[in-house]
This record gives structure tokens, C-alpha cells and sequence, in this order.
């Protein structure tokens, strides 16, 4: 039961964090998505959460996608994720599975996409998530136009759920990919007094 609410805890901040960039639909279109075998194995991050990453099967037939299982500090959370390529760039789609026993909490979240880029070096990898903060400053400024939907949560804080097509997501980030500000990276001064900062640091954890 614990590890139920702390799953939960994880999948909600997740959809209503005012870290993470959300969307309705995939990032991803099927004829982009790539399969990469480096990728399954166990990795720790700069937290020490493991991260478990394996290839989904579906009637016993391995297809091109993942299942991400995240243990942190004993809450567990478990996503399908699409690795990606645009414009040259890597990408990944994650997106939350369901519970296994869903309570009435669980039946009034909408599970919606989150994208990161993901860096590849040797047994190494970096993943860092579209930083909201940037988006809402753009959209706050008038600076781009791309359909979503704004919501406050308990706190009035507004935070934003994209609704844009595929094809528009794709385009926007085709036109963004390179803004070094438009990613989260543990790297920026202002990073690290934040309370949540997505970007990990993934080193293989060798057998």
C-alpha cells in the first residue's frame, strides 16, 4: 500500500509539476521512434536512484520501446518510454503506465507526455526534460503560439498542458532543440536551489 501512494505522489507531481513540460499527445511520430539496445541494463543516477530499463513485449514479441522503472528512495515509478530522433537530436517520450490497483485518486489524473533530451557517452547518459519555466516565460511574452491549455492548481500556480498535434510538437521542437534554455540541466547556477530538478545523470551499473 505505501509504495502505492508513494507511486502516486510521483505520477501526480509529474502531471501537475511546474518542472516538467506535458502534453495531451505523443512527441513522437511511429517512423522516428529507434530502438537502442545500450539503453537495457541497470543505471544509477547522481541520487543513487536505480534506474531499470528493458525492452516491452507484447504477446511474448519484443517491440521498439522501453519500460523505465525508476526506484528512489523506495517510491517506484514505471513509464513506457519512445526513444526518438528530430533533426539530429535524441529525444525521449515518457509516458506514466497505469497503476495495478487504481484507487479513486488515481481515476481523476490524466496521464500525459513528458519530453527530455537524452545525451549518449560511453556507458553514460544524460537526460534532461523541457524546462516548463522557459515555456511559460515564452508563452507569457507572446514569443510563440502553440495550442495548450492553462491550469492552477491548489496553490494558484499556473501551469500548462500542451494540446498541440503531434505535428506541432514536432515542429516546435525541431525549432527549439537547440535552445540550451529550453532543458533542464543540473548544470545552470539557478538549478540547484530548486526543489526538483530533472535532469539525471545515468551511469551503467556493471554485473
Amino acid at each position: 500500500m505505501k509504495s502505492r501512494i508513494v507511486f502516486l505522489s510521483i505520477f501526480v507531481a509529474v502531471l501537475v509539476s511546474g518542472c516538467l513540460v506535458k502534453s495531451i499527445h505523443p512527441f513522437y511520430k511511429e517512423k522516428d521512434v529507434v530502438f537502442k539496445k545500450e539503453l537495457i541494463g541497470t543505471w544509477s543516477d547522481q541520487d543513487n536512484g536505480k534506474w531499470i530499463i528493458s525492452q516491452v513485449k507484447k504477446n511474448n514479441t519484443p517491440v521498439n520501446y522501453y519500460s523505465v522503472i525508476l526506484d528512489n528512495d523506495g517510491g517506484v515509478s514505471k513509464f513506457a518510454t519512445h526513444l526518438f530522433k528530430l533533426n539530429n537530436q535524441w529525444f525521449v517520450d515518457f509516458l506514466p503506465e497505469e497503476l495495478s490497483e487504481p484507487d479513486i485518486t488515481a481515476y481523476h489524473l490524466v496521464k500525459t507526455h513528458s519530453l527530455a533530451k537524452i545525451e549518449f557517452s560511453g556507458d553514460q547518459i544524460k537526460i534532461k526534460w523541457f524546462n516548463e519555466m522557459w515555456l511559460a516565460d515564452l508563452f507569457k511574452n507572446n514569443k510563440i503560439r502553440i495550442s495548450h491549455e492553462t491550469i492552477k492548481g491548489n496553490d494558484q500556480e499556473e501551469s500548462y498542458v500542451l494540446t498541440a498535434s503531434t505535428e506541432e510538437l514536432q515542429k516546435f521542437i525541431i525549432k527549439y532543440g537547440d535552445d540550451p534554455n529550453a532543458f533542464i540541466d543540473d548544470q545552470d547556477p539557478g538549478s540547484k536551489d530548486r526543489k526538483e530538478v530533472f535532469c539525471y545523470s545515468l551511469k551503467r551499473i556493471k554485473k
